[in-house]
């Protein structure tokens, strides 16, 4: 992005532009040679004045007609436009005249990738790049960004390790390298390549910030704060390091620290809502429950229509055992994310304890088919079920669990419990063994969610037959 056109243009530019608006008030005509006008019509592209730029190209490619430069410009700015099929059309025709022209193969590479048509693009960028003997590399870069920018991260990768076998020092091939393995998820390899870009370039803030994304995204939490640390000694403005730096100390169970970072980051976004919840939620989990309240009020007050405050405030008040409070702030959190399942999972919990088992149940439902996955939904409607002396149901709703995920050790466990309890030791017995095939080592604590069991012998000799 060009965000001071005046230093692209030279003082003999500057004066063909207002010779030529003085032709325009004028009424009249002048004479421009072909560079002129080329240099006239950069001035209003870089300027992002197309229709201008059109009036100069119509004009230009009248007192010019042959000129294949002026009509290359002229199919860039339909470009520009959006017109792209009328730039292929010209692009095609002055083809046939130049048919080795670098300038005509990359644009309409750049059209067929605006076209969503990659292969074409590719195979026009590909014949450029064979009729390129100098400044190769630039030209491959280049043509990385073109697919870069339109997510075509693949493409651009091969173009770019192309450009780095020429130069392994160009950094800002490394940069690209990164950030395209970045967004392909090869994180192991981004890694490597921003990593060698900042031992050429160890100033660069975005570098250690977006190795700070890829460290949170792979869990190393240590490592992502550094790198956030990194960031933020190079330029201590940088807003975001801020906050994803209290993400990554939140994920550690470094509360305080994370407040910290969370409020030095208040000074910078406007966002203060999400904000102000995140640390909330910080209390909450260091079981400062009035702090975390103070702070969800803010959120809620700050943005009313943020789900999150609402939900932290719900859970706080269940907590408490204040059932009827909470479920206001439950429902309301729903209501404004209806797509939530945690929220429907938090909102059966509290109907099971205002004694609403029809809504208890149809707020587990909602949760377990929002999130088939998660197994902790199944499981606490499985025990809600058992707490009313209903095993039958209970195992029906594992069993319908266990179609999704049919080596969850916890499931199975669960299952042979429930069939246990109502007297169906062989089939207790068939998924004990799964359970102990899949983990073997945490298979007692079954006993913790079913002390009962304890005291029934022929559940306590399968464990221990099946061990």
């Amino acid at each position: 992005m060009i965000e001071n056109t005046e230093n692209y243009l030279d003082d003999d530019a500057l004066t063909l532009v207002s010779r030529f608006e003085e032709m325009i008030k004028a009424e009249t005509l002048y004479y421009f040679d072909v560079h002129e006008f080329e240099s006239i019509i950069d001035h209003y592209i870089e300027k992002s004045n197309l229709l201008e730029a059109v009036k100069v190209s119509n004009i230009a490619n009248r007192q010019h007609p042959g000129a294949i430069s002026l009509q290359i410009k002229k199919a860039q700015i339909l470009v520009d436009r959006e017109q792209h099929l009328e730039a292929l059309s010209i692009l095609k025709n002055i083809q046939g005249i130049e048919a080795s022209n670098k300038e005509i193969l990359l644009l309409k590479g750049n059209i067929y990738n605006s076209l969503g048509k990659f292969k074409l693009a590719k195979k026009q960028f590909d014949k450029a790049l064979n009729l390129s003997y100098e400044n190769r590399e630039d030209l491959l870069f280049r043509i990385a960004l073109a697919f870069e920018q339109l997510s075509q991260f693949d493409l651009a990768i091969d173009y770019l390790e192309e450009a780095l076998e020429l130069d392994e020092e160009d950094s800002e091939v490394l940069f690209e390298l990164g950030y395209c393995y970045e967004k392909i998820g090869e994180d192991e390899e981004s890694i490597l390549f921003y990593e060698r870009f900042l031992e050429l370039n160890p100033f660069s803030d975005n570098a250690w910030y977006n190795l700070g994304i890829i460290f949170n995204r792979m869990g190393s939490f240590e490592k992502a704060v550094e790198a956030y640390e990194y960031t933020l000694a190079v330029n201590n403005q940088h807003s975001k390091a801020y906050f994803n730096k209290a993400n990554a100390l939140a994920n550690q169970g470094l509360f305080e620290d994370a407040i910290k970072c969370y409020t030095e980051y208040l000074d910078f976004d406007d966002d203060h809502a999400s904000t102000y919840s995140y640390i909330g939620e910080c209390f909450e989990k260091m079981d400062e429950y009035e702090q975390a309240l103070i702070n969800y009020e803010t959120a809620i007050k700050t943005d009313e229509n943020l789900a999150d405050p609402w939900f932290g405030m719900g859970l706080i008040l269940m907590y408490q055992d204040k059932i009827d409070e909470c479920l206001v702030y439950l429902e309301k959190a729903k209501s404004l994310d209806d797509s939530n399942s945690d929220y429907w999972f938090a909102l059966g919990s509290a109907y099971a304890r205002a004694n609403s088992p029809q809504k208890a149940v149809q707020a587990f439902r909602e949760a377990i088919d929002l999130d088939p996955f998660d197994t902790t939904y199944p499981i606490t409607l499985a025990e809600y079920y058992h707490q009313n002396e209903n095993e039958e149901t209970a195992i029906d709703v594992l069993l319908e669990s266990l179609a999704q995920t049919p080596n969850c050790p916890q499931l199975l466990s669960n299952l042979a419990a429930y069939y246990a309890i109502i007297g169906d030791i062989s089939t207790s017995e068939h998924y004990i063994r799964q359970a102990i095939d899949i983990d073997s080592e945490n298979i007692n604590d079954i006993f913790i969610q079913f002390p009962e069991l304890k005291k029934n012998k022929n559940f306590t000799k399968l464990i221990k037959a099946n061990q």
